[in-house]
């Protein structure tokens, strides 16, 4: 009878040991991987995510450690996302218009002449992403650690300036993304694809007559010398996410997925905006310093340029039609008006 109430004990202790251990007591240390396609001195790597790794690092007490991967040491760009999805790396860094198809719901905030800044880009996505669950359920696969939008991107020509539509017509662009290429389709130019590492030698070769991009890629992409003039058109902004696997984060402790969203989601999120911003400014003010002329669009001109591309928000409506596409413009419109 004794050894049986031994037997019994044991038992209990181990239970009890067992549930402790799946309550999350014990945080075992850990090192996530997290794979991006940009160059490892990427100012967003740099300011923002050097110091979020810091954070998690601390506020896990020392047990979760995060290892950089750049330039597409993991996974290529358009396959991050998936790449994530699929346990070949913890955490993945990059831009939803990479992966073409996948992300139709988070595009709404790609829609032309509605952002003049990353700060309101990313506040409405947040919003957006909160209010739709079309939206949520694009994530649905991975933890979110951050979403957010790049700064507002314009026009950049080679030769000449452009106030009105007429003035780029027949001329051939590099487009960013899909909707993008839609945008330039919409405003009579060409569109056309070329990696960020290939657009100066694109440039050179005659292949394109410009771009849209934001302020900060013309030093990045030693294009300054090469352009003549910008159109401050605020033709779109990108968004940008930091997602980790979900396999991943349940083997983490109750203790540690806590310490991590501390300090991520909305507040890694308003890093990275309160980045792309600052750095849009100091860009812009250089390259006006360079000689390179910047038109900005008056209220008639601008409101030629949105009815011009009315086709491309139709279009995104009406290829949506599994959810309340129309809704979410809609409301976008409302976030970004204030």
């Amino acid at each position: 009878m004794a050894g049986r109430r031994r037997v019994l004990a044991a038992l209990v202790v181990s239970v009890v040991m067992a549930a402790a251990c799946a309550g999350g007591d014990e945080s075992e240390p850990v090192t996530l991987s997290l794979g991006f396609p940009f160059a490892a001195d990427h100012p967003l790597r740099v300011q923002v995510l050097d110091p979020w790794a810091e954070d998690v690092w601390e506020a896990t007490g020392h047990t979760v450690g995060v290892e950089f991967h750049p330039e597409q040491a993991l996974s290529p760009a358009a396959e991050t996302y998936a790449n994530v999805v699929a346990g070949g790396q913890d955490i993945g860094w990059a831009l939803q218009g990479y992966s073409p198809g996948r992300f139709p719901a988070t595009a709404v905030v790609e829609m032309p002449f509605v952002f003049g800044s990353a700060a309101e880009g990313t506040v409405a996505l947040w919003a957006l992403y909160e209010e739709f669950e079309a939206l949520r359920g694009e994530y649905s696969d991975v933890k979110v650690l951050g979403l957010w939008t790049t700064g507002p991107g314009d026009l950049w020509l080679v030769d000449g300036a452009a106030s009105a539509v007429a003035d780029i017509a027949g001329l051939t662009l590099r487009s960013p993304t899909p909707v993008q290429a839609a945008v330039i389709r919409a405003l009579g130019a060409v569109p056309v694809t070329v990696s960020p590492p290939d657009i100066r030698a694109a440039i050179d070769a005659g292949e394109i007559d410009g771009l849209l991009t934001v302020d900060t890629a013309l030093a990045a992409l030693n294009l300054v010398d090469v352009i003549e003039s910008g159109t401050e058109c605020r033709c779109y902004v990108l968004a940008g996410f930091l997602v980790m696997n979900l396999d991943t984060w349940d083997s983490l402790s109750p203790d540690q997925q806590a310490a991590i969203d501390d300090v991520s989601l909305r507040t890694v999120s308003a890093a990275a905006a309160g980045l792309y911003d600052r750095a849009g400014i100091t860009a812009a003010q250089e390259n006006a310093e360079a000689g390179i002329v910047k038109v900005r669009l008056d209220d008639d001109q601008l409101e030629e340029w949105k009815q011009a591309t009315r086709s491309v928000v139709d279009d995104w409506v009406d290829g949506n039609s599994g959810f309340d596409a129309r809704a979410m413009y809609e409301r976008m419109l409302e976030l970004a008006a204030g």
